[in-house]
Parts: structure tokens; sequence; C-alpha cells
């Protein structure tokens, strides 16, 4: 009898966190990059929007920028963290409205620890992985601005 009344009050669960919200509605049908990591871009980019569909839908031109710092230094001046910076310049344009319906500039930082004495593929591979994750990242946050506005994506007054 427990058993079934457990079940029962279990049959209505339904899970939250179905997806990560990050997916998008948006017809992208051409992107176009520029910069630093261009194809760690493009490939994430291409992943969550770009459709094969040619007929009409957006032009994303994106332009980024790597900007690395020195966070700690040691005393023999050789730099223990690091932080690394990526600015990602967006151009939304609408086909069919034959504008640009959206324009953001997005930074996203991250920092990693490179603790070798020498040459050490360890801390190579830390870097890259931080990299894709702070790209990861800053297209989080333009997908969640792109879903935020949904439908009203209006032309922008250049001028």
């Amino acid at each position: 009898l427990f058993f079934l009344f457990f079940i029962y009050s279990c049959s209505n669960f339904d899970f939250v966190y179905q997806n990560n919200g990050t997916s998008s509605e948006l017809s992208i049908t051409e992107i176009l990059i520029t910069g630093s990591s261009d194809d760690i871009i493009r490939k994430t980019l291409s992943n969550k929007f770009l459709l094969n569909d040619e007929s009409g839908g957006y032009k994303l031109s994106v332009s980024s920028k790597m900007e690395t710092k020195s966070i700690v230094i040691e005393n023999d001046q050789t730099a223990s963290t690091v932080e690394i910076k990526y600015i990602l310049d967006y151009n939304l344009f609408d086909y069919k409205k034959d504008c640009i319906v959206f324009k953001e500039t997005l930074s996203t930082l991250s920092t990693y620890n490179s603790r070798a004495e020498s040459y050490n593929f360890g801390s190579d591979l830390s870097k890259e992985q931080v990299t894709e994750q702070v790209i990861r990242d800053n297209i989080d946050k333009f997908t969640y601005q792109i879903n935020t506005k949904g439908n009203e994506l209006e032309c922008i007054n250049e001028g």
C-alpha cells in the first residue's frame, strides 16, 4: 500500500532542468568570425544556431579579441596565475528587415594556474580548456540575451 501511494505521489513529477536554456530558436544561415580563436567560436556558434536552410533568417558577425594578463608573478618573474579575457562583438543582421537587429559587446574572463618550473604540457592543456570555457560562457551570455528579446528584435538605428 505504501509503495502504491509513493508511486502515485511521484506520478506528476516534472524535471525542471530539462535543457540548459542556451539553445535558441534563431534561424541563423550565415556566421562570419574574425579575430582570436575563430575556429572554436565558429564551431560553438554553428552547433547552437546554424541552419542549412537558405530561406532568409539572420547573419551573425562576430569579432573576437583575447587579452591575457599575469595576475600572480613569482619571485623568478614567472606568472603562476594568468587571467584570460575574451571580448566578442556580436552583430546580428536580419535579412527580412534588411538591417542590424542586435549589436552587443560581451566580455568574459577566467584565470588558470601554471605551476610549472619549465615547459609543462598540462599547463598548456589547462590554458586551452579555460579558453574554450571562457568562449562558451560568452556565447551563452549572447544566447541568453537573444532568447530574452525573443521576437522583439527590431532594427537598430545606426548613426
